[in-house]
């Protein structure tokens, strides 16, 4: 019990997650794992079958019965049907699960687990401690003035400082393979490793429930409909064979140096428990598989497009243009110099130049755990420093741009009328 308490302390929600995740690491691990202790509980305190033996029997014997039973298996007949002769057909016909199911159910609820500790060894390789930049955004979530602007600017100091390392990275080391692979000289190591652990999350849910069916001894991928149609029209257990609760078990024992066997039946309560937790984890993976796979291909759209980037950066703007508005800062008029032209030009580079997926990410995170009024000032402190430092430069080098394709163009055409002239000539 002190190993199951500690193992249930062990599993809680982290502040580096989005989406789906939670759904897959924590909820997935604790009610799997609250299902595997449910039935242990069953089994090794209550009764897991009962027996009806002869009367000839002790009340050892029948116990021993009992145990020899649950340990070696059971088979099941269906009960207008002879018993099999023959030993492997018999065998052929045993339920191998029941005995195994907490342990089963133990271990995937310990592959759920595994995706998340696979991020956690790797998101921190980056040099942008998530976890605490998200504490960080929730202790100023909740300050007054003063330490709310000293907590923003650690966050945008952090933020500064990876995208500088970044570009230093860049200027001055070689990209490896490994590298190239994850995109850490281009900001895209966290999104990398965060897109594999999705990946990771789904192909999880298709394994385990690829494994139960196996395991289950069902070869058909809709047994799960078929048991859930039998329990809505009442179709009784003893047609479809479908988690039975009576079933058959031989056992011999050695009377006076002779085996006599015997066949007894017996009453698996075990498998009333069964029937719904199995049904209801059938419906849970492909929930959990289907949920977690439209919520990749909604991130990966949004990471990956440079218009859901814009927009997702200028709703902080806006709300920061809002509160700018109400308190009349001095910067308000600082923003009218640029014209609109401008103003996309400065945006689109400050949008897509200025954040790396993995900066995107990272708000994403702190946006997911605060709310929008802690990215508003990030994104808004950044955008002012931005304002500051790059603008001219960015400007400069557009008109320089246009300037040098006017040249190009002029050029062009005065080549294209000299050819004219001279074939008049």
């Amino acid at each position: 019990m002190n190993m199951l308490g500690s193992m249930f302390s062990t599993v809680k929600p982290r502040l580096d997650d989005l989406g789906t995740d939670r759904l897959n690491y924590y909820y997935s691990t604790l009610i799997i794992m609250g299902m595997s202790l449910t039935i242990t509980a069953r089994q090794y305190v209550g009764s897991p079958l009962q027996c009806w033996v002869p009367a000839q029997f002790t009340k050892a014997w029948e116990q021993y019965a009992e145990d020899y039973c649950f340990v070696y298996n059971t088979y099941w007949v269906k009960p207008n049907d002879k018993v099999p002769l023959t030993v492997e057909e018999r065998v052929s016909q045993q339920l191998i699960y029941y005995q195994w199911a907490p342990f089963i159910m133990a271990i995937e609820a310990a592959f759920f687990y595994l995706p998340v500790i696979f991020w956690s060894m790797l998101s921190t390789k980056s040099g942008i401690n998530i976890i605490k930049l998200v504490e960080t955004a929730q202790k100023a979530e909740g300050a007054e003035s003063e330490d709310r602007k000293k907590q923003i600017d650690i966050i945008c100091r952090h933020i500064s400082n990876n995208l500088r390392k970044r570009r230093t990275e860049e200027e001055t080391t070689k990209m490896a393979k490994i590298q190239r692979i994850f995109g850490m000289q281009h900001g895209k190591f966290i999104t990398n490793v965060y897109l594999v652990t999705k990946f990771i999350y789904m192909l999880n849910s298709l394994l385990q429930f690829y494994s139960t069916n196996k395991f289950l001894g069902q070869n058909d991928p809709y047994w799960g409909m078929r048991i859930l149609d039998d329990i809505l029209h009442g179709t009784d257990w003893e047609h479809s064979g479908n988690f039975p609760r009576i079933a058959m078990c031989d056992f011999q024992v050695r009377v006076l140096g002779n085996l006599q066997r015997h066949s007894i039946q017996c009453v698996l309560t075990l498998n009333m428990f069964n029937e719904k937790i199995f049904l209801f984890l059938y419906i849970w993976f492909l929930l959990v598989f289907f949920v977690t796979f439209f919520d990749s291909c909604f991130l990966i759209y949004n990471m990956f497009s440079s218009h859901k980037i814009v927009e997702f950066l200028q709703q902080f703007l806006d709300n920061q243009e809002v509160d700018e508005n109400e308190e009349k800062k001095p910067d308000e008029e600082k923003k009218k110099v640029y014209r609109k032209e401008q103003h996309a030009i400065l945006l689109s580079e400050f949008c897509l130049h200025k954040f790396t997926p993995d900066i995107i990410i990272l708000l994403k995170m702190i946006n997911n755990h605060t709310g929008d009024i802690v990215c508003t000032e990030i994104v808004g402190r950044m955008w002012n420093e931005f304002l500051k430092r790059d603008a001219k430069l960015v400007l400069q080098r557009f008109v320089d741009n246009d300037h040098n394709i006017e040249t190009k163009s002029s050029s062009l055409k005065s080549v294209q009328l000299y050819e004219e002239q001279r074939s008049f000539i």
